[in-house]
């Protein structure tokens, strides 16, 4: 036993002190890397749900000339079970896409389990070159280390990644639909 040696106190204080240092530094930057990775995922969930319907809006409007102007495009909404329109706001992420005429199930995307603010119940997606709705939209997925993103989409069916940058009734209007989400 005369060989051995083990730490003495000064040595086990020094070492936790240098591991709970970098711990405080590593612990949030992992939680802020998570906000913006499950940021991003719903933003490119939402840009693809949108971006489809807009493409589904001008393929019926070409292959259903039968159908009214005013009866051509796609209403998207909030469902709870994949086959209606929910009438709650802001419970969830699940976002289903029917025509106008006849409502029938265009498409149906089940979200990640983030409420995503929009601006109507029903939003409508009409064929080019006729107007749609306009709004932003903005997946609630955390803002405590990074700042709210949004999409908004023109009346002309364009869409962009809003993060309240630019003119300021943008920072007005992210900054009000982030408080929707807390």
């Amino acid at each position: 036993m005369a060989g051995q040696r083990g730490f003495n106190l000064i040595e086990v204080l020094a070492t936790l002190a240098i591991a709970s240092f970098l711990m405080g530094i590593a612990v949030p930057s992992y939680q802020r890397i998570l906000e913006q990775q499950s940021q991003m995922l719903a933003l490119a969930r939402l840009q693809a749900v949108l971006s489809h319907a807009r493409l589904m809006a001008n393929v019926n409007a070409t292959s259903a000339t039968a159908i009214k102007v005013e009866d051509r495009g796609l209403i998207l909404c909030y469902s709870t079970n994949g086959q209606d329109c929910s009438t709650e706001t802001a419970t969830n992420d699940n976002i289903l896409v029917l025509t106008k005429k006849d409502r029938q199930l265009v498409h149906f995307s089940s979200g990640a389990g983030f409420i995503l603010i929009w601006p109507a119940p029903e939003l409508l997606i009409r064929p080019l070159p006729n107007r749609g709705s306009t709004g932003t939209f903005l997946p609630c997925t955390g803002f405590k280390h990074v700042k709210p993103k949004g999409i908004t989409l023109s009346s002309a069916g364009s869409l962009r990644v809003n993060d309240g940058t630019g003119r300021a009734t943008n920072l007005k209007l992210i900054t009000e639909l982030a408080n929707q989400c807390l």
